[in-house]
């Protein structure tokens, strides 16, 4: 998608970002030399309603109204939650699947167990996404060299669906036959059939989504992506309606879980890859504003209404992870490498069958949302607890436009969590602060020190509506003594699908033996098929040849091995030298990954999956560095609020400092607070904060 660099009209062009959240729907506008946010509520009945909302406020913030900021707009990205909360909830359409006869119960089998349990007991099936009586067996069947043993059995491919559709009550097909990863010819006229027969079906076909081997994670991948249709095909259309109806001007892209963006109609037949978009939005913008500071290691976070997201970005490389497990499901999925756990400012506080006390990761969303919202929520959360201590302005919540309740908060918090334990409130909510902390650390700790790296060495990037109130505390307890909380952090994940790019990629197993050079010309021609496909997809997007960028890579495994790792290649034909060259350096990764000596000795190396990811460079907004002029403490302070701080076990008096007014050079000392209109900054004590040239919080831990 190229878009003109002009708005030809003297005013200034708009990008807007948009992720929607599982309890905010936060927005990220850049006009010239101006950054304007929104925040609205996440509205599950019309997400579109939540986004206008957002939009709206970053509107008044540049004194525009709605229409002439969408008019302005060169490009708006989406990122959205509604593909992830499917697969989460297990509320999806109801699919039908074409199968190689005799192999129904694959779905079932899902692999084997699944967990790393002794306990047989707790060896549990994976949920069924498909109703025994809507998977049909299908005669045909393919070798594993993709060549035909039996024919496709075409009236009963059509008796089927029939029966599916009609029968059953289908509203979408997904087509799983044996080999099609090598050979697609038997899905693909069984694809031809089930449009001709129904062409508003909405049809996947397993080798469309992943043509690598195996058929459980690719047979899985093509359910989840008809499984998730429905919502996503209403949310895309709600979306682009609405935003067309209110005077969108410019592009209009979705954002993946990959990392890049896709248009409205690629989104639509592979809506799967939707999911994870919004933490993957942090990690570009993450990656970005690390690179603009001269850091190529950032340890990053984002904590918001719902969840906590945490990753590592090592030399400036955004990690994929290959073929995820989406909780019980083994997909062929590739994501932006990072672990979400349940702790936000939603998370309930509850008490275990065996009387501990927990957080997370049940939320209570948007709706009815923590107590203090006053639409019904009775559990207590997070929200409720900082909201009790003090931190948060009950007058000041999303700029004041939602208004908090003390006294909800209180009795929540008294009723279902201090009670329990003969509890002071302050107690209470003391420890649901040190419990969620804790959850956050751990989920650090499992980022980076158990992948080998010392936290220590990165630049800790905190974000996200709610993660100012903790991430120093979570620094504290990893020894890290630099946190940096950026510019409009609340809705930080919605700028970074702004610095992202339009992304395609594609897979095809291969299982090259590296000493066999015999094999090449086949490697190389299916390579240079997955070039073609690539570039036939981004040209489809409207990018040209010159605005195209192309990444190979491969996963290698010592032969007889389950999992693989990959490395890049070379953009070009292999060669027999390639061999011996790529088998060792994928045997020196294995040992750096795995330790000293784990590499299997005189076992032959295998590459046995090809990728090719293409990247269409997108329009970024300018970036403006703001000039050093320090202020008096006493020109940014607001007053004092009385608030209860957990690691001393008693109330102070803090300052409460303006973050509009708050300069680059200021330096403040903690035990301090900065409210601004859609986050609360919290110096602790033995600390102190600065902002830099770009207007990030730095907090410095003493000693």
């Amino acid at each position: 998608m190229t878009l003109a660099s002009e708005s030809g009209n003297g005013r200034p062009e708009v990008y807007i970002g948009v992720d929607v959240g599982g309890t905010h729907t936060d927005v990220a506008v850049v006009a010239g030399k101006r950054m304007e946010r929104g925040k609205a509520l996440t509205t599950y009945d019309d997400f579109s309603r939540g986004v206008l909302e957002a939009i709206a406020v970053a509107a008044e913030q540049l004194e525009m109204t709605p229409e002439d900021l969408l008019g302005q707009t060169r490009v708006l990205i989406n990122g959205t939650t509604v593909v992830t909360n499917s697969i989460t909830q297990l509320r999806g359409s109801n699919v039908g699947v074409l199968v190689t006869a005799g192999f129904k119960d694959t779905f079932r089998i899902a692999g084997g167990p699944r967990k790393n349990e002794y306990d047989d007991h707790l060896q549990t099936n994976v949920p069924n996404l498909v109703a025994r009586d809507a998977i049909a067996e299908v005669e045909e069947r393919l070798n594993y060299a993709g060549e035909e043993v039996v024919p496709l059995n075409e009236s009963q491919v059509e008796e089927q669906v029939r029966r599916l559709v009609d029968d059953v009550g289908v509203d979408a097909v997904a087509i799983c036959f044996l080999s099609s990863h090598i050979n697609p010819e038997h899905e693909l006229r069984a694809e031809e059939l089930a449009k001709k027969l129904f062409p508003e079906l909405f049809v996947t076909a397993s080798h469309r989504v992943f043509p690598v081997r195996g058929e459980n994670r690719r047979w899985t991948t093509a359910v989840l992506n008809s499984f998730v249709q429905d919502r996503a095909e209403t949310y895309l259309d709600t979306i682009s309606r609405r935003l067309g109806e209110a005077g969108l001007g410019g592009g209009l892209a979705f954002f993946q879980g990959l990392g890049g963006g896709i248009s409205r109609e690629r989104a639509a037949q592979y809506p799967l890859a939707l999911l994870g978009s919004g933490p993957a939005g942090g990690a570009i913008g993450a990656n970005e504003l690390g690179k603009r500071m001269g850091k190529s290691r950032v340890l990053l976070a984002d904590m918001g209404g719902t969840s906590f997201d945490t990753g590592i970005i090592n030399e400036n490389e955004i990690h994929i992870e290959k073929n995820i497990e989406l909780g019980p499901f083994a997909t062929g999925v590739n994501l932006v490498d990072v672990v979400s756990i349940g702790a936000g400012g939603g998370s309930i506080a509850w008490v275990s069958e065996r009387g501990a006390p927990q957080v997370g990761p049940r939320s209570a969303g948007s709706t009815p949302g923590p107590a203090a919202y006053g639409k019904g929520g009775e559990e207590p959360t997070v929200t409720d607890a900082m909201t009790v201590m003090g931190f948060i302005d009950p007058d000041n919540y999303l700029g004041g436009r939602v208004q908090l309740d003390v006294g909800l908060a209180t009795r929540a918090l008294e009723q279902k969590f201090a009670s329990n334990f003969g509890w002071s409130l302050e107690e209470a909510a003391g420890a649901v602060h040190d419990l969620v902390v804790v959850n956050m650390a751990t989920a650090v700790h499992e980022v980076s020190v158990e992948k080998g790296y010392d936290p220590r060495e990165f630049v800790f990037l905190a974000y996200g509506g709610t993660l100012p109130l903790f991430a120093s505390q979570i620094a504290d307890r990893l020894g890290i003594s630099t946190v940096v909380i950026p510019q409009n952090s609340s809705v930080f994940s919605a700028l970074g699908l702004l610095a992202s790019d339009f992304v395609v990629r594609r897979d095809q197993t291969v299982a090259w033996d590296l000493s066999r050079a015999e094999e090449l010309d086949r490697v190389n021609e299916t390579a240079e098929d997955l070039v073609q496909q690539v570039l036939a997809d981004m040209r489809a997007e409207g990018f040209s040849d010159q605005d195209i960028e192309i990444a190979r890579s491969a996963d290698f495994r010592f032969q007889g091995q389950i999992y693989e790792l990959t490395l890049p290649l070379p953009d070009r034909a292999l060669t027999p030298e390639d061999g011996s060259t790529l088998g060792k350096r994928f045997a020196e990764f294995y040992e750096q990954t795995y330790g000293e000596g784990t590499a299997w000795k005189g076992v032959p190396e295998e590459l046995l999956n090809y990728s090719v990811t293409a990247v269409g460079r997108q329009p970024r907004p300018p970036v403006h560095a703001a000039e050093r002029e320090p202020v008096s403490l006493d020109e940014i302070r607001k007053g004092e609020r009385e608030i209860y701080l957990p690691m001393n076990g008693g109330r102070e008096q803090l300052p409460i400092y303006d973050d509009l007014r708050f300069t680059p050079g200021t330096v403040a000392e903690g035990p301090a607070i900065i409210d601004a209109v859609d986050t609360t900054v919290f110096v602790p004590p033995a600390t102190s904060i600065t902002r830099d040239e770009h207007m990030n919080y730095v907090i410095t831990r003493e000693g």
